[in-house]
């Protein structure tokens, strides 16, 4: 399964489903972000690669997935999200998904924005492909 992975590093780490962090996308771009290196700077999050996310940036982060938190709260318990255009399939990625679950994630990550902010620690986002049981 593909997973974002929300981290401080050295620390706690919270999994969000691909489709549901693909779906929220756009809205990441309000947040500064950079490379490992701090040689490019973002708005978003990086497609490919790790991003950072710096103290002053986690409050908007906080703010987005808040947001995204009170929209999914108005989804049937089962629903599918549209994703990225995939031309092999000639249509859109789907994503089943089930609303406990990914608000429970959300909160995760708002936990995790509290405790790196409390801590001054930077939050680091990849991909990685997980097993499921």
């Amino acid at each position: 399964m593909l997973v974002y992975s929300f981290e401080i590093l050295e620390g706690e780490k919270v999994f969000i489903n691909n489709g549901v962090v693909s779906y929220m996308f756009d809205s990441f771009k309000w947040i500064k972000t950079f490379n490992k290196l701090r040689t490019r700077r973002n708005k978003g999050l990086f497609y490919h690669g790790s991003t950072y996310i710096e103290k002053e940036n986690i409050d908007k982060m906080k703010e987005v997935v808040s947001a995204w938190i009170e929209l999914f709260c108005e989804a049937s318990e089962e629903f599918i999200l549209l994703g990225f255009f995939n031309k092999e399939l000639d249509d859109y990625e789907r994503w089943k998904c089930n609303k406990k679950q990914v608000i429970e994630s959300l909160k995760k990550l708002i936990i995790l924005c509290d405790k790196a902010r409390k801590y001054n620690k930077i939050i680091r986002c990849r991909k990685l492909t997980i097993k499921t049981q």
